[in-house]
């Protein structure tokens, strides 16, 4: 049960407002590997196709111990190729350490603790789909 208001609910439901999910990359704390998950969102018109609102707080944890979510945007640039990514994360120190980052680090430090959650960043719309190669480097920017 979530103890956070999810303050980007107000965004009005009207007939052209539509929900979409989108595939995300989920590091959680309790677990050892990170896995896809779908990230709920909304668009507020089709006018404005290109702006979308996700909810990842949804699915970051320990809303008692640190309700906030940060986010930073990372960009990779890969054989000639810019790719943006929204990293949503928490930051407290009661947080759990990260399994699923100590499994990727393979025993270094983490910096992060509790979960993460990393969107892809489109072109054409602020949030879109990930593919699979978009999985291998969000792996590898969360090891950086």
């Amino acid at each position: 049960m979530s103890y956070f208001i999810h303050l980007s609910n107000d965004i009005p439901i009207d007939d052209q407002t539509r929900e979409l999910r989108l595939r995300a990359r989920l590091y959680p704390a309790w677990n050892s590997w990170p896995r896809q998950v779908l990230v709920n969102s909304r668009q507020a018109s089709f006018r404005t196709h290109r702006t979308r609102y996700p909810f990842p707080e949804n699915h970051l944890g320990e809303n008692t111990i640190q309700p906030y979510v940060h986010n930073c945007i990372v960009t990779v640039y890969e054989a000639g190729h810019k790719y943006q990514f929204m990293v949503f994360f928490k930051r407290h120190a009661y947080l759990k350490e990260s399994r699923s980052l100590l499994a990727l680090l393979q025993g270094c430090p983490v910096l992060l603790k509790g979960d993460a959650i990393v969107m892809r960043m489109g072109s054409l719309a602020s949030y879109v789909n990930m593919r699979d190669r978009d999985t291998i480097l969000a792996d590898w920017l969360m090891k950086q």
